[in-house]
C-alpha cells in the first residue's frame, strides 16, 4: 500500500511540475526583470555590479538555450534553430559591448528581444493547452456555430 501511495505521489508531482516551455518562460521572464531593473528612470545607465549581474545572468539564459538549439535532439525546425542561434550571437555581442559601455539603448534593447521571444513561447503555450487559436471563436470573439 505504501509503495502505491508513493508512486501515487510521485506520479502527482510529475504531472503537476510545469513543462519545459513554462519553465523556459520564467527563466526568460526573470532575465528580462533583472534587465528591466537596471534601468534608470532617466538619464544614462552607469554600470554597476547589479547591471553586470543581470546581464550575466541574461547571457547564460542565452547560452544555455543556444546549446539546446545546436543539439540534434532539439524538436524545433531547423530554420528557426538557425533564427535563433543568430540571435543568441547577437545577444553575446550586445552584452559584451554594453558590459565594457553601458548604454541605455543597448539595455532596452535586449530586453526588448527577450520579450519578442517571450511573446512567441508564449503564445506556444496557449497553442499546446488549446487555447487562442481553434477555441470556436472568430476574429471579433464571437463564438461561431460548428
Amino acid at each position: 500500500m505504501r509503495n502505491q501511495l508513493n508512486k501515487l505521489y510521485r506520479q502527482t508531482q510529475m504531472d503537476s511540475a510545469p513543462g519545459g516551455r513554462q519553465i523556459e518562460v520564467s527563466i526568460m521572464e526573470m532575465a528580462t526583470s533583472k534587465l528591466r531593473g537596471q534601468l534608470p528612470g532617466d538619464g544614462d545607465l552607469k554600470w554597476s555590479r547589479e547591471l553586470d549581474e543581470a546581464l550575466k545572468f541574461n547571457q547564460k539564459m542565452w547560452d544555455i538555450f543556444s546549446a539546446d538549439w545546436l543539439s540534434e535532439q532539439s524538436e524545433l525546425p531547423r530554420e528557426l534553430r538557425q533564427n535563433l542561434l543568430s540571435i543568441g550571437i547577437f545577444v553575446k555581442k550586445k552584452t559584451f559591448t554594453t558590459m565594457a559601455t553601458p548604454q541605455r539603448a543597448s539595455l532596452e534593447l535586449l530586453i526588448q528581444l527577450n520579450e519578442n521571444i517571450l511573446e512567441g513561447l508564449k503564445a506556444g503555450l496557449n497553442i499546446s493547452r488549446g487555447e487562442g487559436e481553434g477555441d470556436g471563436d472568430g476574429e471579433d470573439g464571437l463564438a461561431r456555430d460548428v
